[in-house]
C-alpha cells in the first residue's frame, strides 16, 4: 500500500476547498478583526473626527432630508425622522457591504498572489468594518430617538441584534459572490453601485410601505429583498415586532444565497489569483 507523500512529511495541501476556505476563515476572527479595524484607522487617518465623520455626515442628511420628506408626504416630523434615522442606519450599513464587495478581492490582490491563506478572510474583514461604522452611527440613532420618540426604546429593541447578526451573514456570501464575479469582470462593481443607486429609491426608506397596495406594493415591497433586510433592523429600533413574513424572506435568501456562494466559491476559487 503506497503511503501519501504529503502524510508522510506532515505538509499540508497547498489548496483547500471552498468550504475548508470560508469555515477556516471565518475561525480566524482575530485576523479579520484586526483587517477591519486596521482598514478603519487607514481610512480616516490624520482626520479630527475620524470615523465620526460618517456619523456627522448621516445626522446632517437625515436631518436636511427628513424636513423636506416629513412636508412632501405629510407626515409628523417627530413620527418620520426617527423613521428615517432607522431605516438610513441599516441601509448604509448594507448599500455600503453591496458596494465594496466587488472590490474585495481586488484590493487583496497583493495578498492573494503572494500567500496561501483563506481569501474568505478579506470577506469578513469588509463586513467587520462596516459593523464598526454601523456602530458609530448608532450615535446618531440614539440621538434622535431619545428627542423625537423616547417611547420607541422598550425590549422590542434587543431585537435589532438577531436582525444585525442575519444582515452580516448575507453580507458576506454577498461580499464573497460579487468580489469573485468583479476580479473576472470589473464592469460587474459599476453595475452593481447603479443598482444600489436606483434601489435606494424604490425600497421603502425614505417612504412607508404601506402608500403602496396592490401589484406595486408586491413587487417594490414583498419581493423586495433590500426591504426585508432593512426592515429584520429597522423595525425593533422603531419599538415594534419586524413581520413574520420578512423573517422567512430573510432565510430564504441566506439560504439560497449562501447555496449559490458556495457554488461560485467552489468552482471559480483557484481563478481568482490567475484574474487578478
Amino acid at each position: 500500500m503506497g503511503i501519501d507523500p504529503q502524510s508522510k512529511s506532515g505538509l499540508k495541501p497547498l489548496t483547500i476547498s471552498a468550504v475548508e476556505d470560508i469555515v477556516g476563515g471565518a475561525l480566524r476572527w482575530e485576523l479579520w478583526g484586526r483587517l477591519g479595524w486596521l482598514e478603519v484607522k487607514r481610512r480616516y487617518r490624520r482626520t479630527t473626527l475620524g470615523p465620526f465623520w460618517s456619523s456627522l455626515t448621516l445626522l446632517v442628511f437625515v436631518i436636511v432630508m427628513g424636513s423636506v420628506g416629513s412636508g412632501l408626504l405629510s407626515r409628523n416630523t417627530s413620527e418620520y425622522l426617527p423613521f428615517l434615522v432607522s431605516g438610513m442606519l441599516a441601509w448604509t450599513m448594507l448599500s455600503s457591504m453591496i458596494g465594496e464587495a466587488g472590490g474585495v478581492f481586488v484590493a487583496g490582490a497583493g495578498l492573494i498572489r503572494q500567500m496561501n491563506f483563506e481569501q474568505s478572510i478579506l470577506a469578513y474583514a469588509l463586513v467587520w468594518r462596516n459593523f464598526i461604522a454601523f456602530l458609530h452611527n448608532m450615535i446618531v440613532y440614539l440621538l434622535i430617538i431619545l428627542v423625537y420618540m423616547p417611547h420607541a426604546l422598550t425590549w422590542k429593541v434587543a431585537f435589532a441584534i438577531p436582525g444585525l447578526m442575519l444582515l452580516m451573514v448575507n453580507g458576506v456570501w454577498i461580499t464573497i459572490v460579487l468580489g469573485t464575479l468583479t476580479a473576472r469582470f470589473r464592469d460587474v462593481q459599476q453595475i452593481v453601485q447603479s443598482i444600489i443607486q436606483v434601489s435606494m429609491f424604490v425600497t421603502p426608506l425614505f417612504w412607508s410601505p404601506d402608500n403602496l397596495s396592490g401589484t406595486r406594493r408586491v413587487v417594490f415591497v414583498g419581493l423586495n429583498p433590500l426591504y426585508h433586510l432593512l426592515s429584520i433592523v429597522r423595525d425593533p429600533l422603531l419599538g415594534r415586532m419586524p413581520s413574520l413574513n420578512s423573517y422567512i424572506a430573510v432565510a430564504i435568501i441566506t439560504l439560497v444565497g449562501w447555496t449559490f456562494a458556495f457554488v461560485v466559491y467552489s468552482r471559480f476559487r483557484k481563478r481568482i489569483a490567475y484574474w487578478l
